[in-house]
């Protein structure tokens, strides 16, 4: 039954921290099953230098978001000052 809502920041997900990508993107599929909200306070990313930059972990992290989403989990993203520059 779904009714959580979760609240994370300051994730700093990167290639460096490949660990931490695999747990966060653990952490998302839990959520698109057991939440109804996920709130993202900032800092994200590492760096994100905007929605072109393709390399890795930033796409698969888009996806399992995008799933999460899709799966009817609210999801809020409040841009911190590592990721500001994240589009829609």
């Amino acid at each position: 039954m779904r009714g959580t809502t979760i609240f994370v920041s300051d994730v700093h997900l990167s290639d460096k921290r490949e660990n931490k990508v695999e747990l966060f993107l653990a952490f998302l599929r839990l959520v698109q099953e057991k939440c109804e909200a996920l709130y993202i306070l900032g800092d994200l990313f590492d760096l994100w230098l905007g929605d072109d930059d393709d390399t890795a972990p930033h796409p698969d992290i888009i996806t399992a978001l995008r799933a999460v989403s899709d799966n009817g989990v609210a999801l809020y993203i409040a841009l911190g000052n590592r990721d500001f520059l994240i589009g829609g």
